[in-house]
Protein backbone atom coordinates (compact mmCIF):
# COMPACT_ATOMS: atom_id res chain seq x y z
CA UNK A 1 0.00 0.00 0.00
CA UNK A 2 1.40 3.31 -1.14
CA UNK A 3 2.06 5.79 1.75
CA UNK A 4 -0.52 9.31 1.01
CA UNK A 5 2.36 11.65 1.94
CA UNK A 6 4.20 10.80 -0.53
CA UNK A 7 1.70 11.81 -3.37
CA UNK A 8 0.55 14.46 -1.15
CA UNK A 9 1.77 17.56 -2.87
CA UNK A 10 0.86 16.19 -6.16
CA UNK A 11 -2.74 15.85 -5.07
CA UNK A 12 -2.90 19.57 -4.16
CA UNK A 13 -0.90 20.80 -7.05
CA UNK A 14 -4.12 19.05 -9.10
CA UNK A 15 -6.51 20.24 -7.24
CA UNK A 16 -5.29 23.92 -7.11
CA UNK A 17 -4.92 23.87 -10.87
CA UNK A 18 -8.59 21.97 -11.22
CA UNK A 19 -9.97 25.04 -9.09
CA UNK A 20 -7.82 27.50 -11.17
CA UNK A 21 -9.69 26.09 -14.52
CA UNK A 22 -13.17 26.10 -12.76
CA UNK A 23 -13.04 29.63 -11.49
CA UNK A 24 -11.85 30.70 -14.69
CA UNK A 25 -15.02 29.01 -17.00
CA UNK A 26 -16.95 30.43 -14.12
CA UNK A 27 -16.01 33.64 -15.23
CA UNK A 28 -16.38 33.03 -18.92
CA UNK A 29 -19.89 31.74 -17.98
CA UNK A 30 -20.50 34.91 -16.13
CA UNK A 31 -21.14 32.48 -13.08
CA UNK A 32 -18.00 34.07 -11.25
CA UNK A 33 -17.48 33.64 -7.28
CA UNK A 34 -15.46 36.01 -5.72
CA UNK A 35 -11.90 35.85 -5.68
CA UNK A 36 -11.76 35.46 -2.02
CA UNK A 37 -14.07 32.55 -1.45
CA UNK A 38 -12.21 30.67 -4.56
CA UNK A 39 -8.64 30.79 -2.38
CA UNK A 40 -10.37 29.68 0.52
CA UNK A 41 -9.55 25.84 0.04
CA UNK A 42 -5.99 26.53 -1.33
CA UNK A 43 -3.38 26.18 0.94
CA UNK A 44 -1.65 29.73 1.50
CA UNK A 45 1.74 28.40 0.12
CA UNK A 46 -0.34 27.04 -3.45
CA UNK A 47 -1.96 30.18 -3.68
CA UNK A 48 0.51 31.61 -6.39
CA UNK A 49 0.98 29.00 -7.88
CA UNK A 50 -2.92 29.36 -8.21
CA UNK A 51 -2.96 32.91 -9.50
CA UNK A 52 -0.55 31.96 -11.90
CA UNK A 53 -3.18 29.06 -13.52
CA UNK A 54 -6.17 31.10 -13.35
CA UNK A 55 -4.44 33.74 -15.61
CA UNK A 56 -3.30 30.71 -18.04
CA UNK A 57 -6.63 29.91 -17.80
CA UNK A 58 -8.34 33.17 -18.26
CA UNK A 59 -6.09 33.56 -21.35
CA UNK A 60 -7.63 30.52 -22.53
CA UNK A 61 -10.82 31.32 -22.13
CA UNK A 62 -10.89 34.90 -23.32
CA UNK A 63 -9.18 33.38 -26.61
CA UNK A 64 -12.14 31.23 -26.96
CA UNK A 65 -14.76 33.89 -26.71
CA UNK A 66 -13.21 35.95 -29.20
CA UNK A 67 -12.70 32.94 -31.60
CA UNK A 68 -16.93 33.16 -31.07
CA UNK A 69 -17.39 36.75 -32.14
Amino acid sequence: MAVLGGNANSLINKMVDFRASTQAFMEYLGKSTEQNDATESIPPDKIPMYLERLEHYRAIYKNKDKQTK
